[in-house]
């Protein structure tokens, strides 16, 4: 009875609408919003795309349309990746899936909170304090490599038109910022692979790694060490960016 993602569609729990805009309300259908948050939702898109990117790289054709939802949710180890690998790779997508979700939440009501705060006002730079430690690198790591989007290359692609939006600055120019889902996709992906990053950091496990070889895909052991691959760039607005 506790509502979570797998059972709010028990009658008496209403269905809470996804802030991706495209899940919840009268008109969906009563299942449970598990197919949403963990496939279908862009949050989870954007982390399964980097998988799928990854596995294709070692062959075009070991991974033709994607995994599946069964090798995600059942753990079961796609063709060319090793099932011990394969289980780490698993728990962090889906881990990293509902982080995004909350991301994608408190990124909405933030917007929301700032458009009732600025209303009649000029809206005034925010500064944080950035929280040390090797996470929060990784993270603004793949921000930086983020760098560059311009609305000019979205309305150029024809996609996504309400990924961005304008805020007025102190000098009445106009700045591109991304959209709350926007953000929330680059820190779920960030956030994976912070995970993967981090386990490959413990070393390598006593069990079950023998046969990873320095070509697996995602994590593979090189040498003495385990190694964990880089993100590649999220590409939902039309046209593949270069990979550093």
């Amino acid at each position: 009875g506790i509502p979570l993602p797998g059972n709010t569609h028990l009658s008496r729990v209403p269905i809470k609408p996804c802030e991706c805009g495209s899940y919840g309300g009268d008109t969906d259908q009563p299942y449970s919003p598990r197919m949403h948050h963990f496939w279908e939702c862009p949050i989870a898109k954007a982390v399964r795309e980097q998988i799928d990117r990854h596995l294709r790289l070692l062959s075009p054709a070991t991974i033709q349309g994607g995994i599946t939802r069964q090798q995600l949710w059942l753990v079961q180890a796609p063709t060319g990746c090793e099932q011990a690998p394969w289980d780490v790779i698993a728990m962090a997508a889906l881990s990293s899936m509902e982080y995004g979700r909350y991301c994608l939440r408190a990124a909405t009501r933030e917007q929301r909170q700032q458009g009732a705060s600025t209303h009649g006002r000029q809206q005034q730079p925010q500064t944080r304090t950035a929280e040390q430690g090797p996470r929060q690198r990784a993270i603004t790591d793949f921000f930086n490599r983020l760098g560059g989007f311009t609305q000019e290359e979205d309305e150029a692609a024809n996609t996504h038109p309400s990924i961005y939006t304008t805020q007025p600055t102190l000098d009445n120019a106009v700045q591109t910022t991304a959209s709350p889902l926007d953000q929330a996709q680059a820190r779920t992906v960030a956030d994976f692979w912070t995970r993967l990053h981090s386990f490959a950091a413990l070393g390598i496990p006593k069990y079950g790694w023998d046969r990873v070889g320095p070509h697996h895909p995602i994590l593979a052991i090189v040498g003495a060490q385990l190694r964990c691959d880089s993100p590649m760039e999220i590409t939902d607005r039309g046209a593949e960016r270069a990979e550093q």
